[in-house]
């Protein structure tokens, strides 16, 4: 560095030095959490309820409507991951809990769905258990299908499955649903081509 050196020059290496010293200062006196201990303290929670906005809870917060999980198992429908507690001699606790088996009965719902240009309002059971977690099955069999392996066409329902993007299904929770062509007829895998309705 040359010896003679601007003002300019002085006056940014001191601001520069004052930052350090602040910055320093900061990281001493600064008792907020890292982020990564952030997320190991709280889950995102995708409520139902909560649409599109942001729900947190604490990993070790209890369910507010059962004796036996955390906020964020009963709030996602994690049963299945979720270790049962025990009690303080060690025995396991084996109460079936209130939340899931609430959540075993399929929610009703009404949807309104276009498909082939004919929109109509069905009956529909929302599913928070099972295999069919977090789908909507539209009760009946409304919908005309054509078996893959070419038998006679035949009623057939629809599971749908939920999506932000697609607009053509909406039930009157406010959810969005995409309606998936393809169904099974007789247990056998079929396309879904119309409204049975048609065929009359």
């Amino acid at each position: 560095m040359p010896k003679n050196q601007s003002t300019a020059s002085k006056k940014a290496r001191a601001a520069a030095r004052e930052g350090e010293k602040f910055t320093a200062a900061r990281r001493l006196n600064n008792t907020t959490p890292e982020p990564d201990k952030v997320v190991r303290t709280y889950s995102y929670i995708p409520t139902d309820e909560a649409g599109d906005e942001h729900v947190w809870a604490r990993l070790s917060e209890d369910c507010p409507g059962c004796p036996c999980h955390a906020a964020r198992v009963c709030a996602d429908g994690l049963w299945h991951q979720a270790s049962r507690p025990s009690y303080a001699d060690g025995t396991a606790y084996t109460d079936p809990c209130p939340c899931e088996d609430a959540a075993k009965v399929p929610e009703p719902r009404r949807l309104t769905i276009t498909f082939k240009a004919i929109t109509r309002t069905l009956d529909a059971e929302y599913h928070r258990h099972g295999h069919l977690r977090g789908h909507l099955r539209v009760l009946g069999y409304p919908f005309r299908a054509e078996p893959d392996d070419g038998s006679a066409a035949n009623r057939c329902g629809m599971v749908l499955t939920r999506s932000k993007v697609m607009r053509t299904a909406r039930d009157d929770h406010g959810d969005t649903w995409w309606v998936r062509p393809s169904g099974s007829v007789g247990g056998r895998p079929a396309a879904i081509t119309g409204w049975w309705a048609d065929e009359s």
